[in-house]
């Protein structure tokens, strides 16, 4: 039996939090808002009746007409009051929304972050979550109340002769053809109305993010192309959309509210045969003139039903990421040492990157992993360091598989510093204390001191209280790979991971890098992924990496005798080396 898709009304409020129970007074004060809004119209049929009847005096007539003002003024406040809950709760529930996404972002596998447009994050949090907010403070509380108060003047209209109630009702019907045509193919139509703007947003993010490369290398023109073919499929199906609906859309504007079409000739047939009296038919004919605008709401709130689908569907597709789990309680770590058994690895389940690699890196030994590009080191490094779990096999950390070790554990217990290295926009005294939050500012520096970022952070303008700038602009490469290095020494973990820390360091920075390596890697485990053998000659054991498979494994003087692999990289590294001195020389 398939199952009853959850109500979205009910999946929205699932993220209200501290707000829960607030929109119920919201909905009420909106309904009792919107019934005191009807007042007018029974003023002008109790006026009419006076006016027939030879009774009505000026001071009736005012009183009328101020109770009438009254009660507007009530419908004011009280719309007021029920909108400004409203919109409060929205606000609520939007950022839980956000937050429970970002929460989501650190308990899914790294990969798919990795693997996803940074533009498809923002659209998420910012545009389909923005969308929500105001159906959550209009929509909700406004339909209610767009149903009370047609309902009960319509009620009254049938109590009084229910013959004008269906006359009143007779645009319904007609106006429903119009409402069928504006919402024909209306999913397909938002679908790609919404399609069209993540891709707008996902190519002003790269063409904004990768506009130095684009300027650098002339592709100006054909970067800007993308961009502006992603607008124009934007504008055009935007405009295509509408320019279907636009007939539709007038069409039914302007038949609801006709409610003359019926209670006009037919109050009037009705008057004439003497069936009707006078005060009768002006009630039967200006009461539902009030009652359209709820119609009209209700009409369009169905439309923002749909509207609601598109946005909230991404947000609940993404929430519904299978999450890496573990466990909250502290495993009882033994001696820490990572231990790879048989483990095999698939990005999509299909097509694994890893197959049947067992090692282990006992305490205060160094592991380098080398190979070909795509041999799958950095996998092997991610997967140490609980970025995915394993497709099979087992990988152990302290004796305990990493899968029954809670994430704050194992990340307590080792410093991850990859080739691509980010800076938050912040002093970068908050940067390095990233590493240990309760550093002291001492602390901080001597970490600094140990990774040779402290000159070149004494001579910024504001030193330690320089901004880094957006991801760390401010500071070249170099610079920043000293400050992530910093960062790991303050952390003081006991498994040190480089995942090709050096790779794209000139030989100045380098230098500089592989003094505060050396530093931070005192008496821990060190597992280092490699393309510059030179640095990894003395590992206590090199692991030998092709096309997923563990082929080797040994010191560099045995690994150049048994791996043929191995000697070929060697003696490419050391050509490689050799032509760049030589360049270097012939240069000066």
């Amino acid at each position: 039996m398939k199952e009853k898709p959850e109500s979205l009304i009910k999946v929205l409020f699932s993220f209200v939090g501290e707000a829960k129970g607030k929109m119920t007074l919201s909905v009420i004060l909106a309904v009792i808002g919107e019934l005191f809004g009807m007042a007018p119209f029974f003023a002008v049929a109790i006026l009419a009746n006076q006016v027939y009847a030879g009774t009505a005096t000026v001071q009736g007539a005012a009183f009328i007409a101020g109770t009438a003002a009254l009660c507007m003024s009530l419908r004011t406040y009280l719309t007021l009051k029920s909108s400004l809950r409203s919109h409060g709760i929205s606000f609520t529930i939007l950022k839980n929304i956000r937050c429970a996404i970002a929460d989501k972002m650190r308990r899914i596998p790294m990969g798919f972050m990795l693997e996803t447009p940074s533009g498809t994050f923002k659209t998420l949090m910012v545009d389909n979550v923005g969308r929500l907010e105001d159906i959550i403070a209009h929509m909700i509380p406004e339909l209610p109340s767009a149903i009370a108060a047609p309902l009960a003047s319509i009620l009254l209209v049938f109590v009084l002769d229910w013959r004008m109630g269906l006359a009143s009702l007779i645009t319904v019907p007609l106006s429903l053809i119009f409402l069928l045509g504006m919402m024909h193919g209306y999913s397909e139509k938002m679908a790609t109305y919404l399609r069209s703007g993540n891709e707008m947003n996902a190519a002003l993010v790269e063409y904004v993010g990768g506009i130095q490369v684009i300027k650098a290398f002339g592709q100006a023109g054909k970067s800007f192309g993308r961009f502006s073919d992603s607008v124009n499929f934007f504008h055009d199906s935007t405009l295509a959309w509408w320019r279907q609906s636009w007939f539709w859309m007038a069409g039914f504007k302007a038949v609801l509210p006709s409610t003359l079409l019926g209670t006009l000739p037919m109050g009037g047939w009705f008057y004439m045969n003497g069936t009707m009296s006078l005060p009768i038919l002006l009630a039967c004919i200006i009461i539902p003139i009030g009652f359209i605008p709820g119609l009209m709401k209700l009409g369009f709130g169905l439309e923002q039903l749909t509207y609601m689908s598109a946005n909230l569907n991404p947000i609940r597709q993404f929430l519904a990421i299978p999450e890496q789990h573990r466990p909250n309680k502290e495993a009882a770590l033994k001696e820490r040492s990572f231990e790879f058994e048989k483990v095999g690895f698939s990005y999509d389940g299909k097509k694994e990157v890893l197959q049947d690699v067992s090692f282990t890196a006992i305490p205060g030994s160094v592991t380098a992993i080398v190979g070909p590009s795509g041999s799958g080191k950095s996998t092997i490094a991610k997967l140490m360091a609980g970025f995915w779990d394993a497709t099979s096999g087992e990988i152990r950390f302290g004796g305990h598989d990493i899968k029954k070790i809670p994430f704050q554990q194992l990340m307590n217990e080792i410093s991850y510093v990859a080739q691509d290295n980010f800076l938050f926009d912040k002093s970068i005294r908050e940067n390095i204390r990233i590493g240990n939050k309760n550093a002291t500012d001492a602390q901080v520096e001597a970490a600094a001191k140990s990774a040779n970022c402290h000159e070149f952070i004494m001579a910024l303008e504001e030193g330690y209280d320089t901004l880094a700038g957006d991801a760390g602009d401010r500071l070249s490469g170099g610079e920043r790979q000293r400050i992530t290095i910093a960062r790991a020494i303050l952390k003081s973990a006991s498994v040190v991971i480089l995942d090709e820390a050096t790779a794209y360091a000139d030989p100045e920075n380098e230098a500089q890098i592989q003094q505060a390596i050396n530093r931070l890697i005192k008496g821990k485990t060190l597992i280092v992924v490699a393309h510059r053998l030179a640095t990894i000659r003395n590992a206590t054991q090199i692991l030998v990496m092709n096309q997923g498979r563990l082929i080797a494994r040994g010191t560099h003087d045995q690994l150049r005798v048994s791996c043929p692999l191995y000697e070929t990289m060697w003696q490419q590294y050391i050509g490689s080396a050799d032509t760049a001195e030589s360049e270097v020389q012939k240069n000066a």
